[in-house]
């Protein structure tokens, strides 16, 4: 069966009345209210969870098997994200959409969001083959899958899970995230007046500083990275400050290596106290998200591949260092991956998306869901 023609239109007036729907991390009500109204209006019925999420499900159409697929994507935008004025400038035959260059376009992850949408009405429409399906559209993503990690257990027994999030052209597959973990180091030294008697003193950010020096950052092997985000301290120029504060990342997809790194983050803390006397030191740190690597032989990906095939497109498996709701997904036992959206350079005011990649988007989920419907998973 050939996909229905998407209508480009109506997909492109879907995602501008999203993208000017303010709905950063935590305050997505607005544009969760707007999701529950169109599917109101196609005869479908929602369910918010404690976390804010929305969820959907919807029965088989012509599919022999009871499996249940879920598509999801993510309602929050990241800062600046508040009255966005996007501008559609015709390129070429196609259409880029842009922001006015003062926030962020929000395509991450709208310009998901809206082709699931419309595919999902176009096959009602024309009753078009599709698994037993779930929409999951999660909340504060964009601030360590706040919302993803809400989800009840309920809402992810599913055999397979799609998650539109990811820049990139149409046919990335990404089936390899990483472990995420935030750190913080508290530096501790003595504070005196730093014009009468420096030398009695202890400072802490010199402290902070000779740590951090030590540390192995920015891309510590080909599936490592780590990077300090903040350092703080400090009272007043007159003072020797006796506290600083290190908050920073690793991110990684072997366990031991990153087992490693916060073994080297203690070592250096200790040998550089050592040789500051009067210093001291704490070091915490937590797993936001554990990685996960989907083996390309799971049933899943292979009807994925095919369903992209059957677009046109050349499917390409890539290992991500960035997170994501599936990371969550495939923790809590939901095997999945995520597939781009096709937006470019997200988290910036450059971030833009064409409307010939969100159409394409549309054509390859009909046939995601026609194979799905026809294949187990």
């Amino acid at each position: 069966m050939s996909t229905v023609r998407v209508d480009g239109e109506r997909l492109l007036q879907t995602f501008l009345e999203m993208v000017r729907i303010d709905s950063p991390s935590g305050d997505e009500a607005a544009f969760r209210a707007y999701l529950m109204e169109r599917l109101t209006a196609e005869g479908l019925s929602g369910v918010i969870d404690a976390g804010g999420n929305l969820i959907v499900d919807l029965p088989a159409q012509h599919c022999a098997h009871d499996a249940i697929l879920v598509f999801s994507g993510h309602m929050d935008v990241v800062p600046p994200c508040h009255n966005i004025q996007p501008i559609v400038q015709d390129v070429d035959g196609d259409r880029i959409i842009t922001s006015d260059n003062t926030t962020v376009l929000g395509a991450d992850d709208k310009a998901g969001l809206a082709p699931i949408l419309e595919t999902v009405f176009l096959c009602l429409q024309h009753q078009l083959p599709m698994p037993r399906l779930r929409l999951i559209f999660t909340t504060r993503e964009e601030t360590s899958l706040g919302g993803a990690k809400e989800l009840s257990d309920e809402s992810l027994q599913a055999q397979f899970a799609i998650t539109l999030d990811h820049t990139g052209r149409q046919g990335v597959i990404i089936n390899q995230a990483p472990t995420y973990i935030e750190f913080e180091i508290t530096c501790r030294g003595k504070s005196v007046h730093a014009g009468i008697m420096p030398e009695q003193g202890v400072n802490a950010i010199v402290f902070a500083s000779q740590v951090i020096e030590g540390l192995h950052l920015g891309r510590v092997d080909e599936q490592t990275t780590c990077n300090i985000g903040f350092l703080t301290g400090g009272k007043a120029t007159n003072i020797v400050p006796d506290l600083a504060t290190i908050r920073g990342e690793l991110r990684g997809h072997n366990p031991q290596t990153l087992q490693a790194e916060l073994a080297h983050i203690e070592q250096t803390l200790a040998e550089v106290s050592a040789i500051m006397p009067g210093t001291s030191y704490a070091f915490t740190h937590f797993t936001q998200f554990e990685g996960y690597h989907l083996d390309e032989q799971h049933p899943g990906v292979q009807n994925l591949l095919s369903a992209a095939r059957k677009t046109g497109l050349e499917p390409q498996f890539i290992r991500t260092n960035g997170g994501s709701d599936n990371n969550v997904f495939v923790k809590r036992g939901l095997p999945g991956v995520v597939l781009s959206a096709g937006y470019m350079e997200p988290h910036s005011l450059k971030e833009r998306v064409r409307l010939s990649e969100m159409t394409l988007c549309c054509q390859f989920l009909q046939n995601i869901l026609e194979t799905f419907a026809h294949e187990p998973f």
